[in-house]
């Protein structure tokens, strides 16, 4: 078991933060250690929501690393130098407030939400998580046990199975095709003592980006990064270059004893960085996200051949996903398929209408607004952009970005993603008289 060494804190000059980006609320520092500071103020708000975020994911752990990334963010919640587990939970739990880890597949982040006035508290607790946790023995092997269990729990979902199945599908033994919390095996074989240096390694001051959003002011929160070890006195590993996925259409059918079927197929989409990203976003809109897209309204309320149906999109650093999904019975799983085989036909063959387009540009517009009411998108958004474009993107660039979007990029956004000889599908369910289903073919 190691001990992280807590580092003294020089006078506020050893920080010597530069205001790197401010527009008319978000603001971007960089402090002396390196840490990335972001901050949008929300004056109106009674709360606040602070995330710790590093852009490392699972995707970045090397071959003998599978799933270090989750199994190192469980451990940051098994105690620290001043607090155990459960003084970490009661903290905030006590102040009304909300705690939780998250890892994907490019980023990992903690994040509290609470009241504005116990943001000190919220604060100290996240650096110390981040910093200074301890990786007990006895609650590493606990945590092996618990993830296990979160193991067995995923594939007991057949909707998060098949979009791992998909994810294999699509880009094989490419990280991104691997389940984010690793397979059983490297579970059961994981070691303390490297899971400990992967941690030291790379929670570090420079690897840190801050994300907060809510009423909070300026000084109070560097005031609380004053708090961030000095330097990573040589500490830190750089992240390997990300070696960018070949997708291939590829099908995976897993036998589960349910009544439904459920059902993914895609393909490749676009990334952070593609100015393709924003029609795919709109296109998405009108094929499947929401209750008026095509899918919904075509497969669902007019013929009633399933309760859920839709599309999505996944953007990555250097890649993405376009995604279809619905669950069925076995007896119209055929069925669900002509009928999206032939909207997605419609749609390559130039079927969308300017007022489609328009609609979707009006509800992106909606969403945007509303979800900027909740200061957790705020911090998240922050984060992501920071980590794919090292900058925050002001919400008039965005919008201006959709708006721009003509019928030609759908069309052309169309045409690249929906060849249906690039699809990858995979499906788990009841797979008895299916037998038809491992030769099926889209035809768009």
């Amino acid at each position: 078991m190691a001990v992280s060494t807590r580092l003294e804190i020089p006078p506020i000059v050893h920080l010597s933060r530069k205001r790197v980006q401010e527009r008319e609320m978000a603001k971007k520092f960089i402090v002396g250690n390196g840490t990335v500071v972001l901050y949008d103020r929300v004056a109106s708000s009674r709360s606040v929501s602070l995330g710790f975020w590093l852009n490392h994911g699972s995707r970045d752990e090397e071959e003998n690393q599978r799933g270090f990334s989750h199994f190192t963010e469980h451990m940051l919640f098994k105690g620290t130098e001043r607090r155990d587990y459960r003084a970490i939970a009661q903290e905030i739990d006590n102040i009304g407030g909300e705690i939780n880890g998250v890892t994907g597949k490019e980023t990992t982040h903690y994040y509290v939400n609470v009241a504005a006035e116990h943001f000190e508290r919220a604060f100290d607790v996240l650096n110390d998580m981040f910093f200074y946790s301890v990786f007990p023995a006895s609650e590493f092997e606990k945590e092996r046990r618990i993830i296990l269990e979160e193991h067995d729990m995923i594939r007991d979902d057949p909707e998060d199975w098949g979009f791992e199945l998909f994810d294999k599908a699509l880009w094989g033994d490419h990280p991104l095709g691997l389940p984010v919390i690793g397979e059983k095996e490297n579970i059961r074989s994981t070691r303390l003592e490297d899971l400990t240096g992967f941690y030291r390694g790379l929670y570090t001051p420079s690897s840190l980006i801050i994300s907060a959003a809510g009423n909070i002011s300026e000084k109070r929160l560097l005031k609380s990064v004053e708090n961030i070890p000095p330097s990573d006195k040589g500490a830190g590993r750089f992240r390997l270059p990300r070696r960018r996925p070949t997708p291939a259409a590829r099908s995976s059918y897993r036998k589960k004893r349910i009544k439904q079927v459920y059902f993914v197929c895609g393909r490749e989409g676009f990334g952070y960085k593609s100015e393709d990203r924003f029609g795919m976003e709109l296109l998405n809109m009108i094929i499947g996200s929401g209750f008026s897209s095509r899918l919904f309204q075509n497969i669902r309320e007019k013929r009633g051949l399933c309760y859920s149906i839709g599309s999505g999109t996944t953007s990555y650093s250097d890649t993405g996903e376009f995604t279809i999904s619905f669950s069925t019975s076995r007896k119209t799983l055929h069925d669900v398929l002509e009928a999206v085989d032939r909207e997605l036909k419609r749609i390559k063959t130039r079927d969308v209408r300017i007022e489609e387009l328009q609609d979707a540009k009006g509800r992106f517009r909606g969403n945007y607004i509303l979800a900027e009411e909740n200061n957790e998108w705020k911090m998240i958004r922050m984060a992501v952009q920071e980590c794919a474009f090292g900058r925050i993107i002001p919400r008039e660039e965005t919008l201006d970005r959709i708006e721009r979007v003509t019928m030609a990029d759908i069309n052309r956004v169309a045409g690249t993603l929906l060849s249906s000889g690039s699809f990858s599908c995979a499906c788990a369910g009841p797979c008895r008289n299916t037998g038809w289903l491992k030769n099926y073919h889209f035809s768009f």
